[in-house]
């Protein structure tokens, strides 16, 4: 079982549909430019954000997926600019995906409870792998001679430009938000041909259940719900979770899956995971990991996946926020897309620019 994961992680990833699925973070939210670009500068100042997915553990090389981002809001403009790194590593061939992206996010009131913040994204991409260690059907025995299948590779590495837009909407009780990806529709294939990315559709959002905030230590307590659905060509996924955030603490729990749509290729359910989550603060900074544990039918060969996040938040102005007049959204800290330390809960207004 093993031996034809690794098989099929080679060949998928050097055939149309492996490159066209983008990268998989189940701490979704505490990866939020990756999310969304509209939750650039969703803080009240400064924010460093550290990803890292270990997927399929007991495979040897399968996925490690690593990410960095740096966000920042400017008052004075409204705005909030952010960056983010990331980069995927998979199977023993030195199948590396690296996207950077830089974003801009503009925040608008429309009435007195709700706020828009439309956002736009560029970014570039690379694509690399080392045909050096892949061994061809129709390569002789012992891996030396030529190959067909070697001729018909082009490159060796694969770069791209590439857009996305997005908008996100919230109240004081609810959120939602829209993003669209691979706008310009790259090629991404290593073969002398043309292949594009599918546009990727995002659509997330929650509720803030209920919210208590204690007056003696000023710490809170939260319950809320959330979820994610992300399509790209014939990928569908679903994410639906709720979090308990007792401060300093935090528990999350969440299925991922349609299990009402069977897999394109099988009969089974697309189902894929439940996933635990364990969070702490420990004042500005928030160190979460997550388990996912799966319930496909991989079953436990993979041993499923290990995710850690960081969040260091510094320089917050909560009370230069536009004159304290940018309103907040309410939510459990790692469920929060604009999660801010200072009255958080708080309903603020603002007007219209």
């Amino acid at each position: 079982m093993r031996k034809l994961l690794i098989i099929l992680l080679t060949f998928c990833g050097l055939n149309h549909s492996g490159w066209a699925q983008d990268y998989h973070f189940s701490q979704f939210y505490a990866n939020p430019l990756y999310l969304s670009p509209s939750l650039a500068g969703a803080t009240d100042g400064g924010r460093l954000i550290m990803n890292y997915r270990n997927q399929w553990p007991e495979i040897s090389k399968a996925f490690s997926t690593y990410a960095i981002s740096f966000d920042n809001f400017f008052p004075q403009f409204n705005s909030g600019l952010g960056f983010y790194l990331l980069q995927d590593k998979a199977g023993s061939v030195g199948l590396t995906s690296t996207h950077a992206a830089f974003q801009y996010s503009y925040n608008l009131m429309i009435s007195k409870e709700w706020q828009v913040v439309p956002a736009i994204q560029f970014a570039y991409g690379n694509k690399s792998v080392d045909f050096s260690k892949i061994i061809f059907p129709d390569q002789p025995p012992g891996g030396v001679g030529a190959s067909g299948s070697y001729d018909r590779l082009n490159n060796e590495q694969i770069h791209y430009i590439d857009m996305a837009a997005s908008v996100f909407v919230y109240s004081s009780k609810y959120w939602m938000g829209v993003t669209i990806d691979h706008l310009s529709r790259p090629n991404y294939t290593f073969l002398n041909e043309e292949s594009k990315f599918d546009y990727k559709y995002v659509v997330f959002g929650g509720m803030n259940i209920w919210t208590e905030q204690r007056r003696r230590t000023g710490m809170q307590r939260a319950f809320s719900t959330s979820f994610r659905y992300q399509h790209q060509g014939q990928f569908n996924q679903l994410d639906v979770g709720v979090y308990w955030h007792n401060s300093p603490i935090e528990l999350g729990m969440w299925y991922r899956g349609i299990p009402v749509f069977n897999q394109s290729n099988s009969k089974s359910l697309n189902q894929d995971a439940i996933v635990a989550l364990l969070a702490y603060d420990l004042g500005p900074l928030r160190i979460g990991y997550s388990y996912d544990i799966t319930i496909s039918s991989l079953g436990w060969s993979t041993a499923g996946a290990h995710e850690l996040s960081l969040i260091f938040e510094f320089n917050q102005r909560g009370g230069l926020r536009l004159g304290g007049k940018r309103p907040a959204v309410p939510c459990s800290e790692s469920a929060n897309p604009l999660s801010s330390k200072g009255g958080k809960y708080t309903r603020k207004k603002r007007r219209l620019y």
